[in-house]
């Protein structure tokens, strides 16, 4: 019997590294991380004997990783290539009365809430959020332990494969899996209430998400919150140069009419936005009213428009509330007729295609040179004599 450990590091014989960290997890008290190296391919290959079990400890209690062959230039080297099992045994319901729980430290204590201040986020809201979050996971490891008591008491009696699943959508879903997908509504939660909606950013879900699969250690606290949504409001100019960035590139990669072409960049994979440029498979024809076409308000390209609009807002100073949301909150309008939406003005087409063009040329020209210098390229001064000729021709 092994008590009072907290952590187990280990760097088994990569040739039976699995009956290692198998046996490692048997003995370890609740609460306690286990840290092991060995062979990828025991992670890799899990469909083989002890693996399989190996293969669900790390889905239901941890995460894995591929180091490489960290090993090649050791002492005794190895060219085999390298894993890092990180597996926490969860703490029995009840536990945590008079011992140690694994939600230590998710809520700020009274002197942290005096450092905080006001800012970002109320103290006592924060603590709610969190605290749903502890009493979710709580509840799913008391649902297993039910589960687990309740074979181990028709084992042998019953003589039927009987046991409790917590399901989400009808599909049972594991433990680690359950809380990350917690962690992403938590924080999508966090971000929609609390920050301004021009900070909240498409891609900013997308490096919540990314950031909760890899960082399975880092706990959803009252900590972190605020860590986090100082982080965001700290950075917002680097978000902006993302969604402008990502949001050229993508109109301008695969469709010539969206190219503003000028001579001057050092090679031809760099284009200005065109004023007016084409967005395909954003509309579709209206079940309801054949006269009419619904423009999706949903997926990756409303959600491209929508952050370039955001960053929009952040370059001009306007306000997201007054201009983010089409003219039409039904989102139905008359094929080829034209409507705003923020700084543009744009028609939808039954085929699926929207047209959109800048209302504002100096709008236009202010995204084009922040995608420049994003670039690294310097807009050329043959742009401006040739804007200058233009003025001077029509006048």
């Amino acid at each position: 019997q092994v008590s009072h450990i907290d952590l187990i590091v280990m760097n088994p014989p990569f040739s039976a590294d699995e009956r290692h960290i198998l046996h490692a997890w048997e003995i370890a008290p609740p609460g306690c991380e286990i840290v092991a190296l060995c062979n990828w391919n025991t992670v890799d290959g899990y469909r083989r004997g002890l693996q399989r079990q190996l293969a669900y400890l790390i889905e239901a209690y941890g995460s894995s990783e591929c180091l490489g062959a960290c090993f090649a230039t050791a002492e005794r080297p190895t060219r085999v290539s390298v894993g890092m099992v990180r597996l926490t045994k969860p703490v029995a319901p009840g536990h945590g009365v008079h011992g140690p729980s694994e939600f230590d430290g998710f809520f700020l204590g009274p002197d942290d809430i005096e450092a905080q201040g006001e800012g970002l986020i109320p103290y006592r809201r924060s603590r709610d959020i969190v605290n749903r979050y502890v009493e979710a996971c709580r509840l799913f490891d008391q649902q297993v332990a039910i589960g687990v008591q309740m074979h181990a008491c028709l084992d042998g009696f019953f003589g039927k494969d009987l046991g409790l699943q917590v399901t989400v959508e009808g599909a049972p879903i594991s433990r680690n899996r359950f809380r990350k997908d917690l962690q992403k509504a938590a924080w999508q939660h966090v971000f929609a209430e609390f920050l301004p909606q021009q900070l909240a950013t498409s891609q900013l879900a997308r490096d919540i998400n990314q950031f909760v699969e890899q960082q399975s250690r880092i706990p959803f606290t009252e900590r972190n919150i605020w860590r986090m949504l100082q982080i965001v409001a700290g950075t917002q100019d680097q978000r902006v140069d993302r969604a402008v960035e990502e949001a050229i590139d993508s109109l301008t990669k695969h469709t010539k009419q969206n190219r503003f072409g000028v001579e001057g960049w050092v090679t031809n994979s760099g284009y200005m936005l065109n004023r007016r440029f084409i967005r395909a498979y954003m509309a579709e024809p209206s079940w309801s009213n054949p006269h009419q076409v619904r423009v999706k308000t949903y997926g990756s390209q409303s959600d491209e428009i929508r952050d370039l609009i955001k960053a929009l807002c952040f370059i001009t100073g306007r306000p997201f509330e007054e201009v983010g949301q089409p003219e039409r909150g039904d989102n139905l309008y008359a094929p080829g007729q034209w409507y705003t939406w923020g700084f543009f003005r744009f028609r939808a087409y039954k085929k699926g295609t929207v047209h959109f063009e800048f209302l504002d040329e100096e709008v236009w020209a202010a995204v084009n040179s922040r995608y420049s210098v994003i670039k690294g390229q310097v807009l050329p001064e043959q742009l401006g004599k040739k804007r200058r000729r233009q003025r001077a021709t029509a006048a």
